[in-house]
């Protein structure tokens, strides 16, 4: 009912309540926290765990928290029917076909230009390069935060939760063994969860807030090239590698501001240790080496992020995601409005922004095709 709605302009709090018709859903969805549902109807401490877990990606939040239920919801609507897909070739893949569709309408794609400022005026929009350069246009659709997008602008920076992620990307030469037998491809084929059951969820949550690293951190483990051989060479595939990537969850920024490659390096350690746990040999074993000799293994943190590629304290929604709603009382009409007229938002700080959909570019291109 809801992702029928999301390129279409927002629906208000009464309006989707209202379509959906049903007071029970609406409650246990949109008006109590996600943990209290999950006390309600589950009894099993690992089954709530799995459950809660589409409530926490990237989102550094008790399951008792309003915005853990905001997550869930938009890790449920894909598709219409809670279904992911993955673009064959990976991302990368999908990049090179969006850029192809663009050069192919004619549209210049310049890289390696930062830009130094945005002025925002009653007829257009100027921007002004770090080079010196300077173009216009009637109109701009940002795609970077809208924290990033009110320093260009010289505005007030809005307060966001910060990210809560460490991402660790590996390239195996070989598959492990599990010491309980079951096959590293059946293991790894979907999603394998680590110290995810809701009480080590919600005991890592309060390690975090208080300030240190959680002892059993929760994990998230995807072998994407099972899925999906493309994303390696035939060359590689021929030679049974694979890889591995870990999803860290409530790690948030604040913990590696003060030591950020010390508390990384200690991630990393007991990610690995974590999964070491079930392995016949250590997962290091299995790694891939370089040209250098060097392990194919790659750490990063909610720093790294902010660092490499400006995600606001490494929040990859860029901001806390909004209920995919506006309050009835609201003049918001596609939820990428922004304080000026001629700018919008078409990335992941939109109202239904987030989840690498292409939503808020749709619902963007769609508030500027109504003003002309």
């Amino acid at each position: 009912m809801i992702a029928p709605t999301l390129i279409k302009p927002l629906p208000t709090r009464g309006e989707l309540k209202k379509q959906l018709n049903d007071d029970q859903i609406w409650r246990i969805l949109i008006e109590q926290s996600l943990g209290k549902t999950l006390d309600e109807y589950f009894d099993n401490d690992l089954v709530k765990g799995v459950v809660l877990t589409d409530g926490l990606i990237g989102t550094f939040t008790s399951a008792y928290e309003m915005q853990t239920n905001i997550c869930f919801l938009y890790h449920l609507i894909g598709n219409g029917t809670g279904e992911w897909k993955v673009p064959s070739g990976g991302m990368g893949a999908l990049v090179r076909e969006l850029e192809n569709k663009a050069i192919s309408l004619g549209v210049e794609i310049k890289v390696n230009s930062k830009v130094k400022s945005i002025n925002a005026q009653p007829n257009q929009v100027s921007i002004e390069l770090e080079d010196g350069q300077n173009y216009e246009a009637k109109y701009l659709l940002s795609n970077v935060a809208p924290q990033v997008l009110a320093k260009l602008q010289g505005e007030a920076v809005p307060q966001s939760l910060e990210g809560s992620q460490v991402k660790i990307n590996m390239l195996l030469k070989s598959l492990p063994k599990f010491k309980s037998g079951v096959s590293a491809s059946d293991a790894f084929v979907g999603t394998l969860h680590i110290n995810e059951s809701f009480t080590q969820l919600e005991r890592a949550y309060q390690q975090a807030k208080a300030g240190s690293l959680p002892d059993e951190l929760p994990l998230e483990m995807y072998c994407h090239s099972l899925s999906d051989n493309t994303i390696l060479s035939d060359e590689l595939n021929q030679q049974g590698f694979h890889t591995l990537t870990i999803f860290a969850l409530h790690t948030p920024a604040k913990l590696f501001d003060s030591e950020p490659e010390k508390v990384k390096e200690l991630a990393k350690q007991r990610a690995l240790a974590a999964l070491n746990q079930y392995l016949v040999d250590p997962i290091e074993n299995h790694l891939a080496t370089d040209a250098n000799g060097q392990l194919c293994i790659e750490v990063k943190s909610p720093i790294d992020l902010e660092n490499e590629i400006n995600l606001p304290r490494g929040n990859i929604f860029h901001k806390d995601l909004s209920m995919p709603f506006k309050e009835d009382d609201s003049t918001v009409k596609w939820g990428v409005e922004t304080n000026h007229p001629r700018v919008f938002l078409c990335g992941a700080g939109a109202i239904r922004g987030g989840g690498v959909s292409g939503i808020p570019g749709h619902n963007a291109a769609m508030a500027i095709l109504e003003l002309n």
